[in-house]
């Protein structure tokens, strides 16, 4: 007597294998995400907890989640920072999103209490959000910082790139995006590329940075 496998016909044999495909696939997957939101959101409230003021987590999901902290000390006032993962709980899904460029991402905005010397916005025009940005507009010019090709836009780029060779090279590297805004209502807002690890280092960066500009 055939077994009851035997018995299957192919077509739902390889239904039922495609399922378990999947199935098996968003478990691990969203398990993985789970560990990584964790373990970067310590990393995120360990560096932030140093900066003083009031801080919270929301998450969003297993992909997503926010920290916002308010009465920071100088030079920031509020500041949030916003970590969403790759969906790695669809194989589907991660294979579209990874293949238009995205990656584990940080981004941090925040309110400064001084109004920094210039205002720039800098771009890795191979990442996602430097590819939109670059489409936005029109007026930017290359620069090469610590061996990495960026798109600068600012009134006065040379001073800009000046301010910008202050930020070290591992900072540099881990930046996607970089906006600071001058005038009434003065901010900083990074993209970053997230890697275990370096986090505080690219969050301590930014803070000395924006020190360094509002000196």
């Amino acid at each position: 007597m055939a077994g009851p496998v035997a018995a299957l016909d192919p077509g739902l044999l390889a239904v039922l294998i495609i399922a378990a495909f999947f199935l098996v696939w968003y478990f691990a997957g969203g398990g993985l995400n789970r560990r990584l939101a964790k373990r970067l959101a310590n990393e995120v409230r360990d560096s932030l907890i140093t900066w003083g003021g009031t801080s919270r987590v929301q998450p969003f999901g297993s992909t997503a989640f926010r920290m916002t902290t308010e009465g920071a000390n100088p030079p920031f006032r509020d500041l949030s920072v916003v970590v969403t993962l790759e969906p790695r709980e669809m194989p589907i899904n991660w294979a579209l999103a990874h293949a238009q460029g995205r990656r584990d991402v940080a981004v941090l905005e925040a309110s400064l209490r001084q109004t920094p010397r210039i205002g720039f916005e800098l771009i890795d025009p191979t990442t996602r959000i430097g590819k939109r940005r670059a489409r936005a507009k029109s007026s930017w010019s290359a620069v090469n910082l610590s061996g990495r090709d960026f798109l600068l836009s600012s009134k006065n780029e040379r001073a800009a790139g000046e301010l910008l060779r202050s930020l070290g090279a591992g900072v540099l590297d881990g930046i996607a995006a970089l906006h600071v805004t001058a005038g009434s209502e003065p901010g900083l807002a990074a993209s970053l590329a997230l890697e275990e690890g370096r986090v505080s280092p690219l969050l301590s960066g930014l803070r000395d940075f924006a020190q360094t500009m509002t000196a």
